[in-house]
C-alpha cells in the first residue's frame, strides 16, 4: 500500500508539473539549466568553443575550414567545424558574453526554441498531442543540450516552417527552411512541401531570391574573389567528415559489412528521396487536401535526413524522433507501430544516458549490434508503407 500510494502521489506530482503550457516550459527549463551548470563547471562545452573559435575565426578573415588549429579548455583539439558561414553570422552575438555565460544563453534559446515550435503547432494537435510530442522528444533534447549542440534548432525550424505553411505564411516558411539549409544543410529538403500549399510559382520566387540573398551574406566580411573559395572548402570538409561507418545512420550496419558501398551513400539517399517525392505526386491532391498526410510527410523527410544522413550522428536523432512522433499522431497505429514506438523510445532516447542505461550495455546493442539504427529503419519504412499504401486509410 505504500509503495502504491507513494507511485500514485509521484504520478499527480507529475501531472500538476505538466498540466499547463507554462508549467511544461519551465519545468524544461530547469532541466535545461541544471545541464548547462554540469557543463560550465566541468569546461566540457566543447561545441560551443567550436562554434566561438569559428564565429571569431570569420570576422578575423580567417577560413574555419581549412585553417583550424583551436585546443579545448582541457587543451584537446577541438573537433571541425562543419556548420555553413551564415551559422558564424547568425552565432554572433552570443560571442560577446563570457564564455562560461554564452553557454547558458545558448543552451536556453535552443531549448525554448524547440519548446515553442512544438507548442506552437497547428490547432489540430491538441495540447496533450503536443505534450506527447515534447516529452516523446525530451531525452534526445537534453542530451543535446548537454552537448551544447544545434540540432534541436534545426529540428524546431522544421516545425515553425511546417506551422507556417499551413497558415499560408509561405515567405517565412521558406525563409526558415533555407536557413536551416544554409547552417546544417539537414532542413533545406523540406521544401519539397511547398508542393502541397496555394501558391506554389510564388514560394519558388521566394525560395530562388532567399537563395541569393544567403549565399551572399558572408561577403559582410568576406571578398567576393574568395566566397567560391569559402563555400568549396566548406563543401570538402562536410565531405571529408561523412565516414559512413563512424555515423549514426543507415550506412553504419551496411558499411560495416560492405565498406565499397561507401562512396555511393549519397547518391543512394537522394535516389531514396527521389522515389519518395514520385510517390508524393502520385497521391498530390491527397497531400494537399490533408493536414494528416501533410504531418506524415514531415515525418517522413525529417526522420530520413537522419536515417540517410552521411553524417548523422545519435545527438541529431531529436530531429528524427520529433518527425516520427508527428507522424505517429497523424496515422493511425496498431499494436505493433504501437509497441515499435516505445522500443524506439527506449533504443534512441533512454539507452544512450549513461545514468538510465550503463555504457557497456548501450555500447553492445548500439555499436555493436546496431538496433537502434535497425529499428528505426524498419520503423520509416513502415512510416513510407502507411502513408503511401493505399491499402491504408487516415483517420478524418
Amino acid at each position: 500500500m505504500m509503495i502504491e500510494k507513494g507511485y500514485l502521489n509521484f504520478i499527480h506530482f507529475v501531472n500538476r508539473l505538466t498540466e499547463t503550457n507554462k508549467r511544461v516550459y519551465f519545468t524544461g527549463l530547469f532541466f535545461a539549466i541544471l545541464i548547462t551548470l554540469k557543463e560550465v563547471l566541468g569546461l566540457s562545452y566543447n561545441n560551443f568553443q567550436i562554434f566561438s573559435f569559428a564565429t571569431s575565426d570569420f570576422w578575423s578573415g580567417i577560413n574555419p575550414y581549412s585553417s583550424w588549429h583551436h585546443l579545448s579548455l582541457h587543451g584537446k583539439p577541438l573537433d571541425n567545424f562543419l556548420y555553413g558561414p551564415l551559422f558564424s553570422v547568425l552565432f554572433t552575438p552570443f560571442t560577446l558574453f563570457p564564455a562560461w555565460l554564452g553557454v547558458f544563453f545558448w543552451n536556453i534559446f535552443t531549448y525554448s526554441v524547440f519548446y515553442f515550435s512544438v507548442f506552437t503547432l497547428p490547432d489540430q494537435f491538441d495540447f496533450v498531442k503536443k505534450k506527447f510530442i515534447f516529452f516523446f522528444s525530451s531525452l534526445l533534447l537534453f542530451a543535446t543540450l548537454l552537448s551544447v549542440q544545434f540540432n534541436p534548432v534545426v529540428a524546431a525550424i522544421f516545425l515553425f516552417s511546417f506551422t507556417l505553411l499551413e497558415k499560408k505564411q509561405g515567405l517565412l516558411a521558406v525563409l526558415l527552411i533555407f536557413l536551416s539549409g544554409f547552417t546544417k544543410v539537414y532542413g533545406i529538403f523540406q521544401i519539397a512541401m511547398i508542393l502541397f500549399y496555394p501558391g506554389f510559382r510564388k514560394n519558388i520566387l521566394y525560395s530562388a531570391l532567399i537563395g541569393i540573398i544567403f549565399i551572399f551574406i558572408p561577403l559582410i566580411n568576406v571578398p567576393l574573389n574568395e566566397l567560391a573559395t569559402y563555400y568549396q572548402s566548406w563543401i570538402f570538409k562536410v565531405m571529408d567528415h561523412s565516414e559512413a561507418v563512424l555515423r549514426f545512420s543507415i550506412y553504419r550496419p551496411l558499411c560495416s559489412f560492405n565498406s565499397s558501398i561507401e562512396p555511393f551513400t549519397g547518391f543512394i539517399s537522394l535516389g531514396v528521396l527521389f522515389v519518395i517525392l514520385l510517390f508524393t505526386l502520385r497521391k498530390l491532391k491527397i497531400f494537399k487536401e490533408s493536414i494528416l498526410f501533410r504531418g506524415q510527410f514531415l515525418g517522413i523527410i525529417m526522420s530520413w535526413a537522419i536515417l540517410f544522413g552521411v553524417g548523422s550522428e545519435r545527438h541529431t536523432y531529436v530531429i528524427a524522433i520529433a518527425g516520427y512522433a508527428i507522424w505517429y499522431l497523424c496515422s493511425t497505429p496498431g499494436l505493433f507501430e504501437k509497441i515499435l514506438l516505445w522500443i524506439n523510445f527506449v533504443l534512441l532516447g533512454v539507452m544512450p544516458i549513461d545514468i538510465l542505461c550503463p555504457p557497456v550495455i548501450s555500447e553492445f546493442i548500439l555499436k555493436k549490434l546496431f538496433l537502434g539504427i535497425i529499428v528505426f529503419t524498419i520503423t520509416w519504412g513502415i512510416m513510407v508503407y502507411k502513408t503511401f499504401s493505399s491499402k491504408y486509410e487516415l483517420k478524418n
